[in-house]
Formats: structure tokens, C-alpha cells, sequence
């Protein structure tokens, strides 16, 4: 039962990072689930549950660090 929750709870975040990729940072759809799934998130939850407690905006913000996207992140937060 735990498991089928925070399954669906990571699924329901990494949905919502990339919903928050395409209207904060105006990525593609495309892009925006490609930078999710390259960055395996909800294995990272399933292994961090503790991440739960971050928004869709801090992990889209952190997803762009991590792949260097420094244009979107000085374009959109500047």
C-alpha cells in the first residue's frame, strides 16, 4: 500500500515538473519529458522520499541545473 503510494505520489510530481518546465520555462513537451526521464526522478524519489516535500518549480529549477540549461535559468529568473 505504501509503495503504490508513493509511487503514484512520485509519478503525480514528475507530471507536475513537467507541466511547470512548459509554463515557467516555456520548454516543449518533448523537452520537458525528456529532461524528467533523463534525470530518472521518480527513481530518485522512490529512493528520497523526503523530496516529495519539494514543488514541481524547485525540481524543474533543479533539472535545469543539472543538465546546465543556464540560458532557460538566467532568462527566466533574471
Amino acid at each position: 500500500m505504501f509503495d503504490d503510494t508513493l509511487k503514484n505520489d512520485a509519478r503525480l510530481l514528475a507530471i507536475n515538473t513537467v507541466k511547470e518546465l512548459i509554463v515557467s520555462f516555456n520548454k516543449s513537451l518533448e523537452e520537458a519529458e525528456k529532461i524528467v526521464k533523463q534525470a530518472k526522478m521518480e527513481e530518485y524519489i522512490l529512493k528520497h522520499p523526503i523530496t516529495l516535500h519539494d514543488s514541481a518549480y524547485d525540481w524543474a529549477v533543479k533539472l535545469l541545473t543539472e543538465i546546465e540549461d543556464i540560458e532557460t535559468l538566467e532568462k527566466y529568473l533574471s
